[in-house]
């Protein structure tokens, strides 16, 4: 396959970038296959301001010159840069470019388009090339492997968006509790509760004015910015038609009270939480009283969960805080 320049008619930037199709070796590396090549016409002393040739044809309009034995045959050349060219003269001329030794040249030496300047399109061609198929690390292009990555990340770790809520049905004005259940590093959290109203909150309570059902979305946003949500819809259900679970306590004697719940319906068993780590589960639904000593003074906010037949559940909290002293 042959070799292509970037001196080539309609040669466009990338081009040069063939690997792995095509490998350079050495004899690639030192002599290149179309290089521009032509002689001398008039020698040039230590001070020539121009350098008049047989024909510039084939070089480019500006570049690099090297003057001396053919490309690849061991001397001493000088690197020439220059700015502008005619039919037969390199004009603008910079003498011994990149440190080369500047000498005076008989008529007939060679002139030749320098291979290293073509070398060095080869390599920034690789990097335009490289960075195509990699692509951006912003806004990369569709089939870049930085696309394919970043759609990978957006399918396997984007943040999951759990979460619950209790109670999922209530009567209106009933504090409900919605509690993330999110992993990672979140830096932000948006609940939308369906009936207008957000919360920014990681563990909100929101109360529903009106009866209905309502759709919840929580939205996620992580330190490295993937995002996450998830959708319940017609999750939570306000009606007039819902009846709250009902308990309350007395004290019996010091740091002694007595749970007593005035629920209705067909219970299965009652679970009681003491707000201060201990639990107690009655499993005779007609027992609907529970006395409980707390071991230290406090502020603790007891609660009951109750279950009813066809595996319906129902908790409640006191309406305030119990203080034990």
């Amino acid at each position: 396959m042959r070799r292509i320049a970037s001196t080539d008619a309609g040669y466009i930037s990338g081009d040069l970038s063939l690997f792995p199709t095509i490998v350079d070796d050495r004899d690639s590396l030192y002599r290149v296959e179309n290089n521009a090549e032509t002689k001398l016409k008039s020698g040039i002393s230590y001070n020539s301001k121009q350098i008049i040739v047989l024909n510039t044809a084939g070089f480019p309009d500006k570049g690099l010159l090297r003057i001396g034995s053919l490309t690849g045959i061991t001397n001493s050349p000088e690197l020439i840069y220059y700015g502008s060219k005619t039919t037969t003269t390199f004009k603008n001329i910079t003498r011994g470019f990149a440190g080369s030794r500047q000498n005076p040249w008989p008529s007939g030496s060679y002139v030749t388009n320098s291979v290293c300047a073509e070398h060095h399109n080869a390599v920034k061609d690789a990097l335009i090339n490289m960075q195509k198929k990699t692509g951006l690390k912003i806004l990369p292009e569709n089939n870049t492997i930085n696309r394919k990555l970043k759609d990978l990340e957006l399918r396997y770790l984007s943040p999951k968006a759990i979460f619950r809520a209790f109670p999922k049905k209530a009567l209106p004005n009933t504090p409900i509790r919605f509690q993330s259940l999110c992993e990672g590093d979140i830096i932000r959290y948006l609940w939308d509760f369906g009936d207008g109203n957000q919360s920014v909150d990681q563990n909100p309570t929101y109360t529903y004015a009106n009866e209905g059902l309502y759709t919840v979305k929580l939205y996620l946003i992580t330190t490295d910015g993937a995002q996450g949500i998830s959708t319940k819809n017609n999750y939570i259900t306000i009606s007039n038609e819902e009846f709250r679970p009902f308990f309350y306590v007395k004290n019996v004697s010091g740091r002694t009270y007595r749970f007593i719940d005035q629920t209705d319906g067909s219970i299965i068993q009652r679970f009681w939480v003491f707000g201060d780590g201990e639990k107690y589960t009655e499993l005779d639904p007609n027992i609907h009283e529970y006395e409980y000593t707390y071991l230290d003074a406090g502020t603790y906010s007891p609660s009951l969960l109750i279950a009813f037949t066809g595996n319906s559940i129902k908790r409640t909290f006191l309406k305030t805080e119990l203080v034990v002293i």
